[in-house]
């Protein structure tokens, strides 16, 4: 859930009370085979970050430490305008790249990568007939331990 203080992991829902809804069975299929062909077989991811950039948002470089084992990995789904994205190292003052992400994009943080500093930069190209001036982001992550 998110609110003023950030984003955290609930089992519940904050406005219902109510558990979360089931992850639908393709997402969970999309972010498995995913993880799978970037070499991380067994990924069973128990939650989905949506995030909803707009024309002028940033994300400034970051590490998900959120999670309780580093081992499994994150899996990120790009819709809607591209973003220039911004990785570094595993310590901010690493240098850091920037590559595009385009509609339909994924990528895969594991192993020795999984806490490398990422953020979103701008986003750039023209507008996408669905999502219009916006990018969505979906993050696949494993919360608990495996087991």
């Amino acid at each position: 859930m998110t609110d003023a203080g950030g984003y955290r992991y609930t089992a519940l829902d904050p406005l219902s009370g109510e558990a979360w809804p089931a992850m639908p069975g393709c997402l969970h299929r999309l972010a498995a085979e995913s993880a799978a062909a970037a070499g991380f077989p067994g990924f069973d991811p128990e939650a989905c970050l949506v995030n909803r950039y707009g024309a002028a948002a940033r994300l400034g470089l970051h590490q998900d430490r959120d999670e309780r084992d580093f081992g499994q990995p994150i899996v990120s789904v790009s819709f809607g305008r591209s973003a220039l994205f911004r990785i570094g190292g595993t310590r901010r003052t690493d240098p850091t790249r920037a590559i595009t992400l385009d509609h339909g994009d994924i990528v895969v943080f594991g192993g020795p990568s999984r806490l490398i500093f990422h953020g979103i930069d701008r986003l750039t190209g023209p507008e996408d007939p669905v999502l219009g001036d916006s990018r969505v982001n979906l993050t696949f992550r494993r919360v608990t331990a495996p087991g």
